[in-house]
Order: C-alpha cells, then sequence, then structure tokens
C-alpha cells in the first residue's frame, strides 16, 4: 500500500540545510493501522506530508498504491491523493457555516461526482461514525468529539485506500478521545489502513504496530500483542 525507500527531505535556507528526513524506509501493508510516534521537531509531521502527497521529497522513492510518484506534475499528484488518501487533521477544519453534510460534501465536488453518488457516499460515511441522524446540524451545535467524527466521514466519504490521522485525538478530553480511537480501530478492522502520528504512548501501544522518529530516521520498530486490552507484550517484528 504504501512504500518509501530511502527518503530524504532536506529544507535549505541562505545558512543551513535541515535534514527533516534522512534514509527513511517505511513500508505499509494493506490493512494494517500503524501509529508513528516520537517528540516534537522529529519528522513525524515532514513524514505525513510526504506521505499525503502534500510535500516533496529529495531523494529515495515512494510508491503509493502501485504506482510511482516520482516524476509526476502537480495534476497528477493532486488526482492521486484527492483519490487514494484522507486526511484526519487535529483541528478537524470544518467550515462553520456549512452543515455537516455539506462540508463532506465539498472535497467530493472536487472529484465530479454527480449528486446521487455524493448523497449516496456522505449518507454511508457520517453512518459509520455514528452521525446519520445529525447531517443538518452545524459543527458549533456539536462537541469536540462529534465533530472529529465529522473530520473522520469526511475523510471515509472519499473512499480512500489509506487515512493519514494527524493528532486526532490531540484537542479533545480522555473520553472523547477514547470514542475516537474507538472508532478508529472499527474503521481498521472493517479493512482501512490507516496511518496515525501521536505522542500518547498508550494510543500507540494499543495500535500494535509502532514507528518511531527520533531526527529524521526510523530508531525503533516494534509490535505489540495487548493482553486483556491492558499489558501488551511485545513481540519481534
Amino acid at each position: 500500500m504504501l512504500n518509501m525507500n530511502n527518503i530524504s527531505r532536506i529544507y535549505r535556507s541562505d545558512t543551513i540545510q535541515t535534514h527533516a528526513l534522512r534514509d527513511f524506509n517505511l513500508q505499509v501493508n494493506a490493512g494494517e493501522f500503524v501509529a508513528v510516534t516520537g517528540p516534537s521537531g522529529s519528522g513525524k509531521s515532514t513524514f505525513l506530508n510526504v506521505a499525503g502527497l502534500l510535500d516533496s521529497f529529495d531523494e529515495g522513492s515512494y510508491e503509493l498504491d502501485g504506482v510511482n510518484i516520482q516524476g509526476l506534475g502537480d495534476d497528477e499528484l493532486s488526482r492521486l491523493r484527492n483519490e487514494k488518501i484522507g486526511f484526519i487533521f487535529q483541528n478537524y477544519n470544518l467550515i462553520p457555516d456549512f452543515t455537516l453534510f455539506d462540508n463532506i460534501d465539498m472535497p467530493l465536488r472536487y472529484r465530479s461526482f454527480n449528486a446521487a453518488e455524493r448523497k449516496r457516499r456522505i449518507s454511508n460515511a457520517l453512518e459509520q461514525v455514528g452521525l446519520a441522524s445529525r447531517s443538518n446540524y452545524l459543527p458549533s451545535q456539536l462537541s469536540g468529539g462529534q465533530q472529529q467524527r465529522v473530520a473522520i466521514a469526511r475523510a471515509l466519504a472519499g473512499e480512500p485506500k489509506i487515512l493519514l490521522a494527524d493528532e486526532p485525538t490531540g484537542n479533545l478530553d480522555s473520553l472523547m478521545a477514547r470514542q475516537v480511537m474507538e472508532l478508529l480501530h472499527t474503521l481498521n478492522e472493517a479493512g482501512s489502513t490507516i496511518i496515525m502520528v501521536t505522542h500518547d504512548p498508550d494510543q500507540a501501544r494499543a495500535i500494535g504496530r509502532n514507528v518511531q522518529v527520533i531526527d529524521g530516521q526510523i530508531t525503533d520498530h516494534s509490535v505489540y500483542a495487548p493482553v486483556n486490552n491492558n499489558a501488551p507484550i511485545e513481540v519481534k517484528a
């Protein structure tokens, strides 16, 4: 599904160059749920931007769902991103004056689906996140956890090959965070491929496959087997 080999991303200024990613190697198979952890400034966000085709890279190779993105133009990258990737952001990024339906509808319009197909996708997505009865609500009428579920529905409506989640519970209290994580686990069990950046070690261990990034490189790659949903036991990857 996602195959990065020796990816390097260098940011240059007049006086300094910063290696945000250095010889970064990661393979994620269809149906996996992967947590990416590491301290602030470690390269997690750069990785997510490169994976989401929002940023380029300087060296290495990257295949997404069998497509080698090397040399693709902006229009081709945009089409690939819209068709294959769903984004879940920490701050939801909902338009406050739009209903839930219209918030989910907007990115679908860019893909030229007809009205009936868009309605089908929106209805299915809202059903998956448990908000089917609230399609005409405004974001301000929902809790933070519900708004994040709308953001997840917006990503799901595109029927992407992979979901990229950037600290999706970072702005939520513990109860709402747990509900959002339960939803993500349910989606993964139903077949969704998910890569999630998180600072929460408990969330990372519960996910199972944990990739730690420091100074732009993967420094630890672990697989965990939960026991009684409480005490994960590390096993060899």
